[in-house]
């Protein structure tokens, strides 16, 4: 070592290549930079990349949105990477994991900043500025486990340059830390630093509880992970999980920052006192991230009755870890900045002198804090209002929502005489504008009336009906009135045969303009091929790529369109709120359209959470506004608003949605498509994350967050029914056991679309066409018989219990009335034979027969029993 230490210079500072931590904060900023240019070389999804992405700019025109992460992320991310290196890097032996907790730290702190920067200029009266900051920072913490991984390569870098090359020599200034203002300190030790800095700490944990931390966990736009005993400060894990986790967090705190304080000369320091708050606070949400996991875990939160094997774990360690982390990231940053200008200032003194009665003060201070803390709990979300039943209007009766029965469970879709309705049915994709891969082979089929009898037939009572926006407004600002009267035309056609209709903008892979398929892509990518959506005028994709790396909305140009679409670039967002009015005057009074299905699959957009997030709720928010606002110019009545997660939730079975309370309006229905295993990109991978079973249980657990009621807007299998039939059976008993309904994908379609392969024999999923001729085939009875299954269609009260077989005609239901109100039962009971009916607390039971099946009518008070029996 003795070769390795140079003598002070004359002049009384030590040479910058002989400070130890300043060469690990040098090559700790320089091993960073190589991570993120590696990611955005070699990333082909961009979800990875800090910056860019393969195929994708490392900045581009567009607004704030665009250059955020590269003029306002990277800074920060390099700044909150050295940093604490330079000031705390001293120890050899602490180097490597200040470094590591730093990069992870600095990830998330550059996440919140530049989801900030992005949406600032997009605040406005559909994203408040407290709605936009709570999720940038309680979402920081997921692009913070991507350095959990990388970290290591930067913390090795740092550790070697610190031991290899000059050190100083023993007395010189760097044996002592970094010079720093050290104010007033008379002591120094790591005691006398420790205590103030977990007394901060406390402070802030307690206030934050009180505040935006409320929402961090359960409540938040990953709350529906949060099942079980929660253990976290705040107050929706109830008293006893408060008091666990705040004593949990502030432990691993106070550890942390002991330990880091015995490496530094002046602890006390406001600069190195702030830096080990910082890193310590990351450390603790680390830790409160991993107990988190473990408990969602155990069997008493992870048991599901009835439901299939999965890997559920797997998303609630991501989703914890990732909470995790961004609350310690964001109270660490509270605290470090009150420690830096407390110390700063010489408000905390460096020998404290604690008396009986300075400690009885502070226990009265804490028991005040955590009494605040938890009487501002998290509010539950409003649901609809429980207005009183009226008689129906002739027609069909309009649909609204009913109140839950208890905060747990998300509200119920029930109609304006009282009853609870169940709506079951099947996708219709007949008018819908594909991308031609040929344009001699159309990509769907006629839509017929025979098609909505059909469908009546086999008990459905609704279809959620694509549309387009390519259609509905080809051309900038011109509004096509034809395409308007043939989706009114096909309402009219399902309402007379008892249809329910829901408007659906469809949308896939953002519009078929992004057809490239002659493109030239490499590095595990492939073309895109074009689907359906937006009209060409509307898609701005700058340059990029149009090539998909494992699903066709990872595309570079679909992330960008999409990301020009949430932040409204050139106004584009604006012509589909637009478009929206458009439509929902037109259908401002009809009682068969059952609501409007604001965009299908929403992309995650160039900078997901923050896109794919907050700015889809800003969009969901605004086409609300508008529709609301036609509907009473039209003289019509609020609709239900089916409203869907981003794409990823269809592909992976859990997503950061937007927040709740992203909208006031109260008639919601949260619609996911829960394709779980079914083409979720796990099945491709060879496991489960979550089963058929869990991922409803968990979209039921989001719909009461949202206050909103379930509905499965697609759903489905593709291949042999002999084979899938069986996981159609478990999602129809998963839909009973929780009274929901949803659309099966798919009624028919042509065999020029793009989800029918050029050499099919056959196009379609429940009707098939066949490719080489004109036949068209009935229903196969493998997905038939369980979607055709007896239901309750309309009833009095709420559904206590639904029991239906998949293959046959069998029921049980029992439900509760209360007084008053329409007490008509409508039942849907399939097959040609006369079953054998009992009725327990049903007057007038009867059953007539109907085209397809039965249907069985009646008075319903009370409690009351419909048994069903082929």
């Amino acid at each position: 070592m003795a070769a390795l230490t140079s003598p002070r210079p004359a002049s009384g500072r030590t040479p910058l290549p002989h400070r130890p931590e300043l060469r690990a904060c040098a090559a700790a900023v320089l091993a960073v930079l190589a991570v993120v240019a590696a990611a955005a070389v070699w990333d082909p999804s961009g979800l990875l990349a800090p910056v860019g992405g393969s195929g994708l700019p490392l900045a581009g025109t567009g607004g704030v949105y665009r250059w955020a992460p590269l003029a306002v992320g990277l800074p920060v991310l390099l700044l909150g990477t050295g940093l604490p290196i330079a000031v705390l890097g001293r120890a050899s032996r602490r180097v490597f994991l200040v470094a590591w907790t730093a990069v992870v730290g600095a990830a998330a702190t550059a996440a919140a900043a530049t989801g900030t920067a992005a949406v600032i200029p997009l605040l406005d009266q559909h994203l408040p500025v407290g709605a936009a900051l709570r999720f940038t920072f309680a979402t920081s913490g997921f692009a913070a486990m991507k350095f959990l991984l990388a970290g290591p390569l930067v913390a090795a870098a740092a550790a070697l340059a610190h031991r290899v090359g000059p050190r100083p020599a023993p007395d010189g200034p760097a044996a002592t830390g970094p010079a720093v203002a050290t104010g007033p300190a008379v002591a120094t030790g790591p005691a006398v630093a420790t205590g103030p800095a977990v007394a901060t700490m406390f402070a802030v944990v307690t206030l934050v509880a009180a505040g935006f931390g409320a929402r961090w966990w359960r409540g938040g736009p990953v709350g529906y992970a949060f099942t079980g005993p929660l253990i976290a400060p705040t107050a929706s894990a109830g008293i006893a999980g408060f008091l666990a986790g705040t004593a949990l967090f502030l432990g691993a705190f106070a550890l942390a920052v002991r330990a880091l304080h015995r490496r530094v000369a002046h602890p006390a320091a406001p600069l190195p006192a702030a830096a080990a708050t910082w890193l310590a606070a990351i450390v603790a949400g680390l830790v409160l991230g991993l107990v988190d996991a473990a408990m969602a875990a155990l069997p008493v939160s992870a048991r599901l009755d009835h439901a299939g094997a999965d890997d559920w774990w797997i998303a609630t360690t991501l989703l914890s870890i990732g909470t995790g982390l961004g609350y310690g990231a964001t109270v660490g940053l509270l605290a470090a900045t009150a420690t830096g200008l407390l110390r700063r200032r010489g408000r905390v003194p460096a020998q404290p002198r604690r008396t009986p009665r300075h400690r009885l003060a502070d226990a009265v201070l804490a028991v005040v804090l955590v009494a605040v803390a938890l009487a501002t709990g998290t509010a539950a979300a409003p649901g609809p209002d429980a207005g009183a039943p009226v008689a129906a209007a002739g027609g069909m009766a309009r649909l609204r929502l009913l109140p839950a029965p208890d905060q747990a469970q998300p509200p119920v879709i029930g109609d304006e005489t009282g009853r609870q309705v169940i709506l079951r049915g099947v996708n219709v994709n007949q008018l819908i504008d594909y991308y031609l891969r040929d344009p001699a082979v159309p990509a769907v089929a006629p839509l017929t009336d025979a098609d909505f009898a059909q469908m009546a037939a086999m008990g459905f009572n609704v279809v959620r009906l694509g549309m387009s926006w390519s259609r509905l407004e080809p051309q900038r600002g011109v509004l096509d009135q034809a395409y308007l009267d043939q989706i009114a035309a096909a309402v009219a056609s399902a309402k007379a045969h008892g249809l329910y209709t829901v408007l659906d903008m469809h949308s896939d892979a953002w519009g078929n303009a992004l057809a490239a398929p002659g493109e030239q892509c490499g590095g595990g990518t492939s073309p895109t091929t074009g689907w359906d959506g937006a009209p060409a005028w509307a898609t701005v994709t700058d340059g990029t790529l149009h090539c998909q790396f494992m699903a066709r909305d990872l595309a570079p140009a679909v992330a960008t369109a999409y990301g020009n679409f949430y932040t409204d670039r050139d106004g584009i967002q604006s012509e589909l709120v637009r478009t929206w009015a458009f439509v929902a005057r037109r259908f401002a009074g009809e009682s068969a359209v059952a609501g409007f299905d604001l965009l299908n699959e929403p992309g995650i957009g160039a900078n997901p959470p923050v896109s794919s997030g907050l700015l889809l709720g800003r969009y969901y928010d605004a086409a609300i506004t508008a529709i609301r606002e036609a509907e009473r110019a039209g003289g019509g009545y609020p609709h239900l608003v089916f409203f869907e997660p981003s794409v990823l939730w269809s592909g992976l079975a859990f997503d950061v949605t937007p927040p709740p309370g992203f909208t006031a309006d109260r008639d919601l229905v949260f619609a996911p498509h829960p394709y779980s295993e079914s083409i979720t990109m796990d099945q491709g991978l060879g496991f489960t994350i979550a089963s058929i079973e869990r991922n409803l249980a968990v979209s039921a657990r989001a719909a009461a967050a949202y206050g909103a009621a379930l509905w499965a807007g697609e759903w489905g299998w593709f291949g042999d029914p002999d084979v899938d039939g069986a996981k159609v059976r478990r999602f129809a008993a998963a839909q009973d056991r929780l009274g929901i309904g949803g659309a099966f994908w798919v009624w028919r379609q042509g065999c020029g679309s793009p989800e029918t392969g050029p050499d099919a024999e056959a196009s379609g999923n429940l009707v098939r066409v066949d490719c080489h001729g004109s036949t068209v085939y009935a229903p196969r009875p493998g997905f038939a018989r369980p979607l055709s299954r007896a239901y309750p269609r309309a009833f009095p009260g709420r559904l206590d219990r639904l029991e239906s077989d998949p293959a046959g005609a069998g029921l049980v239901f029992t439900a509760t009335a209360a007084d008053g109100g329409d007490c008509h039962l409508d039942v849907w009971v399939p097959g040609d034979a006369k079953p054998h009916l009992s009725a327990d607390g049903v007057r007038d039971a009867a059953m007539v027969q109907v085209p397809g099946g039965w249907q069985v009518t009646g008075c319903a008070t009370g409690t009351y029993t419909v048994t069903v029996v082929p």
